[in-house]
């Protein structure tokens, strides 16, 4: 059987680096043809955001033009250029035959998810939208219990960002680089898609639209800019989705400096019980009947750090060779829910009310 071949087409999102390390752990089945960044390239330059390839850098060869490398006809390409681009990049692979993943979130917004859905569906490609919880033990363990009814018809489904201040803020001692540094990358360009609301509120908006397996009906936002003097940018948000038969509640934040014990989430509330997650544990707890005080829970299941077959890698190589089922989080149609949320999310956000002509 001949290998897969891999294009990667744009290096601003740093995710780019857990995508092209998945797949290169099989190179019986998979090689990597060439990479190309997607402009603008922002104060950082190429050499700075090439970092996140690692070796691939350096032994697969580099184009300049990304529109050369695609002219390759590689079957699969892995895309990470920036929110705004991303729906553009898309639709131009798509048209040309080749199977697209795109990092979280799918898009900018909600018209543009349309469209790129609309070219996978015309084109017969395979379209995924990678999120990196996908491939938490953890998570998948809570909706599979969730699933099985083990806390009952769920209520609530919470997730909070972890302690953050930023896509720069990951650096060994944490310090962010001067505003004016900032102000030059895309992460802090709302109009490029940068902000908090997509990058991080966007996380809760897709577990709780696949905890509930359908799309919100009504969304409240609000978002504040505590750190970025001059930036017109929020360093906070946070969104409530009703989806009619429960509430996603959600925050997306890059002004937490430190979040103490709370658990991230996913926290799901059901009529029988609680489950509790974090995406720093390998734990989840489940909590049966009630208590108005602080409890021990009815059972904690340790999960292993990783599963076999639960990543990235074997999740795309299986559905384009194999027609395998991508995972629930990476289908098309979920992640066009999701961005209509956080849509909605943004309007209620920047006028004040309560979106629902968005949804």
């Amino acid at each position: 059987m001949s290998k897969i071949k891999i294009a990667i087409i744009g290096l601003a999102h740093m995710h780019i680096s857990m995508l092209s390390r998945s797949l290169a752990q099989y190179p019986d089945e998979a090689e990597f043809i060439g990479w190309a960044d997607v402009p603008p390239m922002d104060g950082q330059g190429l050499d700075k955001r090439a970092e996140a390839l690692g070796d691939l850098r350096k032994n697969v060869p580099y184009f300049a033009d990304w529109r050369e490398l695609a002219a390759l006809k590689p079957d699969l390409a892995l895309c990470c250029p920036d929110n705004a681009a991303s729906g553009d990049v898309a639709c131009y692979l798509l048209e040309r035959g080749i199977h697209v993943v795109l990092e979280k979130p799918m898009t900018i917004d909600y018209a543009d998810a349309i469209r790129v859905r609309d070219a996978a569906e015309k084109s017969g490609c395979i379209l995924a939208v990678n999120w990196p919880i996908a491939w938490f033990p953890t998570f998948n363990k809570a909706k599979e219990l969730c699933d099985a009814g083990r806390i009952g018809e769920i209520m609530r489904v919470i997730y909070r960002s972890p302690a953050t201040w930023g896509p720069f803020s990951y650096s060994k001692d944490g310090s962010l680089p001067p505003i004016d540094e900032m102000a030059e990358t895309w992460w802090y360009q709302p109009e490029r898609g940068g902000g908090s609301i997509l990058d991080y509120a966007c996380y809760g908006a897709a577990l709780s639209t696949w905890f509930f397996g359908r799309q919100a009906e009504r969304v409240w936002g609000i978002k504040h800019n505590f750190m970025l003097p001059g930036l017109d940018c929020e360093d906070f948000s946070a969104m409530l989705l009703d989806f009619g038969c429960g509430i996603g509640q959600l925050e997306g934040s890059w002004s937490t400096y430190n979040s103490g014990q709370v658990p991230s989430g996913p926290v799901i509330h059901g009529k029988e019980g609680t489950i509790v997650c974090d995406r720093h544990s390998n734990q989840v707890k489940v909590y049966l009947g009630r208590s108005h005080a602080s409890a021990a829970p009815s059972e904690v299941i340790d999960c292993p750090v990783s599963v076999s077959g639960l990543n990235f890698g074997r999740n795309i190589l299986d559905a384009i060779v194999k027609g395998a089922a991508l995972h629930p989080l990476l289908e098309p149609a979920l992640n066009v829910s999701v961005m209509a949320a956080l849509d909605a999310g943004r309007w209620s956000a920047e006028q004040g009310g309560v979106a629902t002509e968005k949804l």
